[in-house]
């Protein structure tokens, strides 16, 4: 009975290699980025820091930044762009640089602003802002392999 199991579980793990291609595979017959498990499981993952770091912008681009205390939306700003800086790459190279256009105008606007530079600051997210709206184009395209 032992024996007809590992059998079993030998036959299924066989079946289930033939039916899921690995992500190599995968990449290499062609399948668009976005379609990657890799490549989505990667875009799960940054969806909570990259909502974070819209939501840190958005006093800068409604200039708030100019009455209360900047200094904690500056942090706030400062630590959502570190926390998607400091992720991990992206399984594909394009998605990866893509995805990262705008963090170094959003990186020195948050230093701009912690020193009290809040039109620089001001300026810094809205060139970066823009860098990131002349790829979207192209990082979709890109997910969907064209």
């Amino acid at each position: 009975m032992t024996a007809a199991i590992a059998i079993g579980l030998a036959l299924l793990a066989l079946t289930m290699s033939l039916v899921r291609p690995s992500p190599t595979e995968v990449e290499a017959a062609g399948v668009p980025p976005g379609l990657q498990p890799g490549v989505q499981r990667w875009m799960k993952d940054r969806e909570r820091p990259q909502i974070e770091l819209n939501d840190a912008l958005v006093p800068v681009v409604k200039k708030q930044m100019r009455t209360g205390t900047p200094t904690v939306r500056c942090r706030r700003l400062i630590n959502a762009v570190r926390a998607l800086r400091v992720r991990p790459a992206a399984p594909d190279v394009e998605v990866d640089q893509l995805t990262r256009v705008g963090l170094p105008k959003f990186e020195a606007a948050a230093t701009a602003c912690m020193a009290r530079d809040i039109p620089t600051a001001e300026r810094l997210v809205a060139e970066g802002l823009a860098e990131r709206t002349a790829v979207q184009e192209t990082l979709d395209e890109t997910l969907e392999g064209e």
